[in-house]
């Protein structure tokens, strides 16, 4: 099949600007090892950027008494919700710029992370967001950038992009740079452990999303295949672990590890269609982004299953860990079963009530669109399939 002009780009893209892994820590403590590397690159005045939650729970009293040991002058800023606004960002900004920072601390789940990002960026640069939109737009290098994520889920940690919605329009808006990456991160289970099941599934669900999306886009790699597939059967072999017992550090580091690998293997190459349709849902109607993207996952995955079929038959050889002798669309008709069957062990819905179907036209439009302009997808969808998707989404009855 020929390339489209789309998977052609990107992979101009991902040779000329490579993606880079930022430097780990892992297990527990490895949060204070993250602070006296920012200490000892100089910087003593960051911005930390959380949530309310965690700061109001006192899950950051350690790490917050540690960097003032070092010498650190904290300022606090927890001023984030779930899919923030250009809004939260410009308070960030004004309060990292009033207060002379010298770098961002950043510990929170995916929304935390994306504005740390963009706030990094947008102080150094002195551009409107809307200038900061899109490809390559950071021409001066951000503040020193350092994260701990709080959920196994989003990637932010080790991805080169951040999404943040338009305060007016609620559009998700994409900003995409090498600059955008930390120069550390710490994957730390302490402050892990206390994210409810519900949660803990739904982030990892979005995990798993990235991986099987980067592992099956036109745009791939041998190092893609790699840390794609590897996260993919840590998420099965350990996601269920973390949702039945929240207090199993290892199985948290094991399913952090595979969101870092999973967030790394789409940067490189790309995401696809549940990505696509599941930003227009969150937008619509606030849905977590990681329980979208669960429920919305299967669908796609049987849209693609001839396409994909021996991508998807690869990771269910890997998984069964047998050489089986089965033709490939059986083996991929199995892999779509394991992910069935992963989502309801781990209590993910069948269905998104809150869509409604005088939506559907704009959800669809601006899926499509999304998908055109940012994604090597292993096949194209029509309107009709996308609507397809929505419909058996919101009328489906949760079993």
């Amino acid at each position: 099949m020929l390339s489209t002009p789309i998977t052609y780009a990107l992979r101009v893209f991902t040779r000329l600007y490579p993606t880079q892994k930022p430097l780990v820590f892992s297990g527990v403590g490895s949060t204070q090892k993250l602070a006296n590397l920012m200490v000892a690159a100089g910087q003593s005045k960051p911005l930390l950027i959380t949530d309310n939650f965690l700061l109001t729970s006192g899950m950051l009293d350690e790490t917050i008494a540690h960097l003032k040991d070092k010498g650190c002058e904290v300022i606090v800023f927890d001023d984030i919700v779930p899919n923030p606004t250009f809004q939260h960002v410009e308070k960030a900004i004004k309060a990292t710029k009033q207060n002379s920072c010298d770098s961002i601390f950043a510990i929170g789940g995916g929304s935390v992370i994306d504005v740390a990002k963009v706030v990094a960026a947008a102080v150094t640069n002195d551009k409107s967001l809307h200038k900061l939109t899109g490809l390559l737009k950071v021409k001066t290098p951000p503040l020193p950038l350092y994260i701990t994520p709080t959920t196994s889920g989003t990637g932010s940690e080790v991805t080169n992009a951040a999404v943040i919605s338009d305060t007016e329009t609620h559009k998700k808006k994409f900003f995409v740079d090498s600059q955008y990456l930390p120069i550390a991160a710490a994957l730390d289970p302490e402050l892990l452990k206390s994210l409810p099941a519900h949660i803990t599934a739904a982030v990892g669900m979005d995990a798993l999303t990235h991986a099987i999306e980067a592992f099956t886009s036109k745009v791939n790699s041998a190092e893609v295949d790699r840390d794609a597939a590897l996260a993919i059967k840590l998420l099965f072999d350990h996601l269920p672990k973390v949702c039945a017992d929240g207090n199993d550090l290892h199985a948290r580091e094991t399913v952090a590890q595979a969101s870092f690998l999973a967030g790394y293997s789409f940067s490189k190459s790309s995401l696809g269609y549940v990505h696509a349709i599941s930003h227009q849902i969150s937008a619509h109607y606030n849905t977590p982004h990681g329980l979208a993207n669960a429920v919305i996952l299967p669908r796609v995955l049987e849209f693609n299953k001839v396409t994909s079929a021996k991508r998807l038959a690869k990771l269910e050889l890997m998984l069964s860990g047998k050489q089986e002798s089965k033709d490939i669309q059986t083996l991929a008709e199995n892999f779509l079963g394991r992910v069935n069957d992963l989502a309801k062990t781990i209590g993910i819905p069948s269905s998104l009530p809150e869509i409604k179907q005088s939506d559907f036209k704009k959800i669809t439009k601006d899926a499509l669109a999304e998908a055109r302009a940012s994604y090597a997808v292993p096949k194209v969808m029509r309107r009709k399939d996308v609507e397809a998707i929505l419909n058996s989404v919101s009328n489906e009855q949760t079993a």
